[in-house]
This record gives C-alpha cells, structure tokens and sequence, in this order.
C-alpha cells in the first residue's frame, strides 16, 4: 500500500483521474508551456494532439465536483437491494456486481487494530459496498481494506472512507489509490 498522497504521482494519458481538481499539464514535447486544466475524478486523461501520450499530469489542487459531493449527490437511504433510478449516472466509476471476501481494519493509531471480515456486494474503481456481520467503530472515519489476489497474484491494500452503513451493509469510498492498485482493482472488475 502506497502513503503518498495523489499529488505526488505522475500521470498519463489513458489513466483515470484520482480525484477532481487542477492539474498541471506538462507537455513533453515542448511545443507549448506547461499549463492547467481541471479534470472531474474517473475522467480519462487525454492525450495531447501534437505530443500524443508524450504528457504528464500532475494534481495541484484537490478539489469535489459537485456530482461527487456526498451531501449534495450522496444515495437516498434505501433498502440493502434498491438503488435509486438514475443513480448511476453520478457515479464517477461503475459498479460491478461482485461478491469477494474482504477484510477491514480499523486504520487509527490503535497498537492492536480491529479487524472485521466480510464480502464485497459491489466493487468499482473509486469504492465498494461489504456485508460485515460486525459493527465498525463509530469513531473512526477511515479504514484499511484488504481485496483477495488480483491476476497479478497480490493482496490488494487500500485506504478507504467509510461513507454509509445500513445494518450489515457499509459503503467505502477508496482514497490515495496508486497507479498500481488501481489497475489491478480494474483486472478483479473486468473477471467479476
């Protein structure tokens, strides 16, 4: 599991977005300055017309699109099946229906962390939605998250947010995802 945050990664054309905000485009080919545009997380990073894939990106800025703010966007409360019509269209990553084992820790400063294990009922780039039987501490808003094997053969480790809990069905938001992580979240997506 990588600690660095998303601003310090490099990013090229064809990768997702992190996160929504101000970028720094920087043109490897020279033909133009180095300047900024602002990319809505899950957008794919385009490649320039002239230097093709010779561009890095770079956040400068964090910052949440309207559509990705939870109170502004966030799920109606519904039952652990229903999902608002509509819904998906705000959704920065789409949700596939999967069922994994999952284990979840309580990422604190405690010496012996809580770990809980459940199921995915869903899984996309940007989070996930578990079955865990136990109840997560309340005071706690972020959370280690361990995803079986991926076709690489890795545990995947992930940080991620808790956003919603509804009896035994909690939503995550993953953060600070790396490069690495996230394509192998896409190879568990593309087999589910």
């Amino acid at each position: 599991m990588s600690a660095e945050k998303p601003e310090n990664f490099i990013y090229r054309p064809g990768e997702r977005a992190p996160a929504s905000g101000v970028y720094s485009v920087r043109h490897l080919a020279r033909h133009r300055p180095q300047h900024e545009a602002i990319v809505i997380r899950g957008e794919e990073l385009p490649a320039c017309r002239t230097c093709k894939g010779a561009v890095q990106y770079r956040l400068l800025k964090e910052t949440d699109h309207i559509h990705h703010d939870w109170d502004l966007a966030g799920p109606v409360p519904a039952g652990p099946e229903e999902k608002p019509p509509g819904y998906d269209s705000v959704r920065a990553f789409p949700r596939f229906d999967i069922d994994l084992p999952v284990a979840v820790s309580d990422s604190g400063d405690a010496k012996t962390p809580l770990t809980l294990r459940g199921h995915t009922k869903d899984l996309s780039e940007g989070g996930m939605a578990a079955v865990i039987a136990s109840r997560l501490p309340g005071h706690r808003k972020t959370f280690a998250i361990r995803l079986p094997a991926s076709a690489g053969g890795r545990h995947i480790q992930l940080q991620a947010r808790l956003r919603y809990r509804s009896g035994m069905r909690h939503g995550f938001e993953f953060v600070r995802v790396s490069p690495t992580d996230r394509q192998a979240i896409r190879e568990l997506c593309a087999r589910g």
